[in-house]
């Protein structure tokens, strides 16, 4: 284990810009599809697009007559995940949720996401499925952190949506769900403790394909030696492979991954 001076200035300066990119999150095998992909049928489809969860937590109430959805409780700031690639077309105030999200999906079905405290998406921006879209909150009528969840088969919002526990589960999702256990990392998974770039390849000189974030956890595949990256006083020039949900792999340097200078991993690639 190595030890860390403070990071607040490292921190400070990456570039935070995961709500552009590929969520790195693998979906089972067999399951990837290109991020923004449009995938013809319904919600009961038996092709619909592989999903992803859209929030860890406890699931305390259902859908019901009484209740247009599904609540997903946890701590606030709670990540919240698109739960399929789409078109944003709305991010902002609105009645009853205080914020909302609406995601259009390729099948013409709509998720709605409701009482967030934090946004990280706007309208008109493509998303894939799992990538994180907005932070847990209690806004608008609510009494207790969480994430309303609703489905809806088309864009109005004057038709009841439908249950969206079925939904998910057409598309491999089951309720209660962990974010990325999906795996495609081989059983393999490193935590990062601060926002950074994922890669093409094993330098700074390569694209920008994705990001990992403070204390969050990723599926990995192996790592590389390559470029030797300097931070707050400290080298390291291993770099781990992550499975990209759209197919294909990134890098991330390990010096911003916790554990040894591989970031716990032990396959070389």
């Amino acid at each position: 284990m190595r030890l860390r001076l403070s990071r607040n200035g490292l921190r400070a300066g990456l570039t935070a810009s995961a709500a552009l990119l590929m969520p790195l999150v693998a979906a089972a095998p067999g399951q990837a599809a290109p991020a923004g992909t449009a995938q013809a049928g319904t919600a009961a489809s038996a092709a619909a697009a592989p999903g992803a969860c859209p929030a860890a937590g406890t699931v305390t109430q259902g859908y019901s007559g009484s209740h247009d959805g599904v609540d997903i409780a946890n701590a606030k700031g709670t990540p919240i995940y698109a739960v399929a690639a789409g078109e944003v077309i709305n991010s902002g105030p609105a009645q009853g949720y205080g914020q909302w999200i609406r995601i259009r999906h390729g099948d013409g079905t709509v998720t709605e996401y409701g009482h967030m405290y934090h946004r990280d998406v706007t309208v008109g921006q493509r998303v894939a499925a799992g990538q994180r879209i907005a932070l847990m909150g209690s806004e608008g009528d609510s009494t207790g952190v969480h994430l309303h969840l609703r489905v809806r088969t088309s864009t109005s919002t004057a038709v009841r949506g439908i249950d969206p526990v079925p939904y998910l589960r057409d598309r491999g999702v089951g309720l209660p769900c962990t974010p990325g256990s999906g795996g495609g990392g081989g059983g393999t998974s490193v935590t990062a403790w601060a926002t950074a770039n994922v890669r093409s390849c094993a330098s700074t000189s390569c694209g920008v394909v994705s990001s990992v974030h403070a204390n969050e956890s990723y599926p990995a595949n192996c790592w590389v030696k390559g470029q030797l990256v300097n931070a707050e006083g400290y080298s390291n020039d291993k770099w781990v492979q992550l499975p990209l949900r759209a197919g294909g792999v990134g890098y991330v340097s390990a010096i911003f991954l916790k554990g040894d200078e591989t970031g716990g991993v032990s396959r070389p690639c």
